[in-house]
């Protein structure tokens, strides 16, 4: 059986979509790492790129709506990039993330049942850095290099038809 190159982009995308969030679980389950708000908004950007590539991989023999779902891919994995690139400068105070997720807090009645009843953790406040750069920040570049090889696989592809 023969390998269709019109797959690889869909499969990389789901399986790179599938091992970001398998780490991302195994450092909240294993390791106790507790994700805040801005951690579990960003796996659900790779959850729709692993429906997105799915839906992909199945109908890849329809063309208008394959090329449909590769868009939709390619605005996912920028989406992810950005939006961890915003959390990362949250956790860097490059800028002032939406008031759930910093530190910065307007005491009044309710304040201490507000802190008492969260169970998330700040988004200004990293648990874990590799090299000096937290897990948003990785994921931010993972997600950046894996937007720039889709869009090069699709267009190598395409050349190659031509």
């Amino acid at each position: 059986m023969k390998f269709n190159s019109k797959y690889l982009p869909p499969f990389l995308s789901l399986s790179s979509a599938i091992a970001l969030l398998s780490i991302a679980y195994f450092l909240e389950f294993f390791l106790n790492l507790i994700p805040c708000d801005l951690c579990l908004q960003q796996r659900g950007v790779h959850f729709l790129i692993i429906l997105a590539s799915i839906i992909c991989i199945v109908s890849i023999n329809f063309k208008k709506i394959n090329t449909l779902l590769d868009f939709l891919i390619i605005i996912l994995w920028f989406t992810s990039s950005v939006f961890a690139f915003y959390h990362f400068g949250i956790e860097k105070k490059f800028w002032s993330g939406f008031s759930s997720c910093t530190s910065k807090i307007n005491f009044n009645e309710n304040t201490l049942n507000n802190i008492l009843s969260t169970d998330t953790l700040r988004c200004d406040n990293p648990q874990f850095e590799i090299l000096n750069i937290s897990l948003a920040g990785w994921n931010s570049l993972v997600s950046l290099i894996l937007f720039t090889i889709y869009i090069s696989l699709l267009y190598l592809f395409k050349k190659r038809k031509q």
